[in-house]
């Protein structure tokens, strides 16, 4: 099936590419009964919504700034895997939970032997922006939080002009307008909206892109947790 959803979507990637990102998606599947990467156990549920879904946020990341891109909560390496090598781009894995992290660096270090550099991070996006602020081109978030919390999170980590592509489900017109607050507060602005349907399932996905403008007006990072617990707006 994955073959026919690049060809159905016009996404051309060498044979070695996608052999790689079967492999990844079978170890995703196979450590999942010891660490949980994913709620997904079925191979092609895995191909459409693990795979196909981060390539379809392709545009979007074709367009932004050059430079190193984070995954913030790639939990078993996704959208940032298929994305880091679809686009030939650089990048750094972030996931909270330790566990989470060393098994997708484990598969890394075993398996990809390509010229980008790929690491992970067993940090929260706080804890990251204080080792490394203004550092990415690009921040990426799948499915990971509320719109207002991840622009807030996405702000000190990018570099000026950087952009926080952020990839959710069902538009939400409130989420958007207290979206919009923080991206206000904090030196973020909107760029863009688009929204897709995937095959078969027919999921709905709503993909936003803000774009770091000018300096926060509050300090930032908060404490870890506190853009989730007490938003800004």
């Amino acid at each position: 099936m994955l073959r026919e959803y690049l060809k159905e979507y016009s996404i051309n990637l060498p044979e070695e590419t996608v052999q790689f990102l079967k492999l990844h998606l079978d170890y995703v599947l196979k450590t999942n009964s010891s660490i949980r990467l994913t709620a997904i156990h079925d191979r092609s549920e895995g191909e459409r919504l693990h795979i196909l879904d981060s390539l379809l946020v392709l545009p979007e990341l074709l367009s932004a700034p050059e430079g190193r891109m984070l995954d913030m909560g790639t939990g078993g390496g996704y959208p940032g895997i298929p994305l880091a090598l679809t686009a030939n781009r650089s990048a750094d894995l972030l996931d909270s939970v330790q566990k989470k992290a060393n098994a997708v660096d484990s598969f890394l270090k075993e398996n990809y032997t390509g010229g980008l550099e790929l690491r992970t991070f067993g940090l929260r996006a706080e804890e990251l922006a204080l080792t490394q602020p203004a550092y990415y081109a690009v921040v990426l978030a799948r499915a990971l939080s509320s719109l207002p919390a991840l622009v807030e999170l996405a702000s000190p980590l990018l570099e000026a002009g950087g952009h926080l592509i952020a990839h959710k489900g069902p538009f939400d017109d409130d989420e958007l307008s207290r979206a919009l607050v923080v991206a206000d507060m904090t030196g973020m602005q909107l760029l863009s909206k688009r929204e897709y349907r995937l095959p078969k399932g027919e999921e709905q996905r709503t993909v936003y892109v803000f774009e770091k403008t000018l300096e926060s007006q509050i300090e930032l990072p908060r404490r870890p947790g506190r853009a989730q617990r007490k938003p800004l707006a």
